[in-house]
């Protein structure tokens, strides 16, 4: 799912624009397809699985759904002979291996693929209870399952049900304090229950890990006008513009800067 595709905009009752799902919450919402299905295990050689690249993935993020690390990407890069894992080709095939050990969970997570895809879609076309079934029903198969709770928590967003989105965020977020997308979702989050202060920590600490965020920049500057922290604000408008001073995003923030400045 692009960036695009997951954009709203809207208008809090503040007098503040409330942006939500600024700029796209990332790659959490990509689908993940799998070309087929694992069946029996060969005792000769490790278990596998082939895994279908979609748009938006990474080796991370793959290595995330399959094995519960993101660490696992440096694996399936060496096993598969990939040599930029920065430019890795939509519909390419990755043969994922696991030890014994791992080979049950990974099955768990590979049959929810199935109804977490079909959530993607339903989500894509903006049927949001389908999509809140499916990931619960990927969910009950692969608890720990992250970018399910990740993209329940987008569904819950865009219906309304900010405190459940939040609580799940908020978690996501324990369990993984370094992950950008999980940071960005869960400041965006706290912003539209106008937690303003919470936001902005959230946000700081996010920025702090990728000063270069351009979304966590924007909702950075955002949180900090609407919190009438003007100084701040037009320091973080002046930061967000030396990463983006190109798109209608940027004529935004020179709006708000001017408006902050008094021109």
């Amino acid at each position: 799912m692009s960036a695009a595709q997951l954009a709203r905009r809207g208008r809090a009752a503040a007098g503040f624009v409330a942006v939500a799902l600024i700029l796209g919450l990332g790659p959490g919402g990509c689908s993940k397809r799998v070309l087929e299905t694992p069946s029996g295990v060969d005792a000769r050689g490790p278990r596998t699985i082939v895994h279908q690249v979609g748009p938006g993935e990474t080796l991370a993020l793959i290595a995330d759904d399959y094995y519960g690390d993101p660490g696992r990407a440096d694996q399936i890069a060496a096993d598969n002979g990939v040599q930029d894992p920065e430019q890795l080709a939509i519909g390419s095939s990755l043969v994922l291996r696991f030890s014994k050990s791992e080979w049950e969970v990974a099955r768990r997570r590979a049959a929810a693929m199935k109804p977490y895809n079909r959530g993607v879609d339903f989500l894509e076309e903006e049927r949001l209870a389908a999509a809140e079934d499916e990931f619960r029903d990927a969910l009950a198969i692969a608890p720990d399952f992250l970018n399910a709770r990740y993209n329940l928590a987008l569904v819950q967003m865009q219906r309304g049900r900010l405190d459940e989105a939040e609580a799940i965020l908020a978690e996501l977020v324990s369990t993984r304090p370094q992950d950008r997308d999980f940071l960005f979702a869960h400041g965006h989050v706290l912003f539209l229950q106008t937690r303003l202060e919470e936001a902005v920590a959230e946000l700081q600490r996010l920025l702090a890990l990728d000063p270069r965020h351009r979304r966590g920049a924007y909702a950075l500057a955002r949180a900090l006008q609407a919190s009438e922290r003007t100084a701040e604000a037009i320091a973080a408008w002046q930061a967000y513009l030396q990463l983006d001073d190109t798109s209608a995003w940027a004529e935004e923030a020179r709006r708000n800067l001017r408006q902050l400045q008094g021109e």
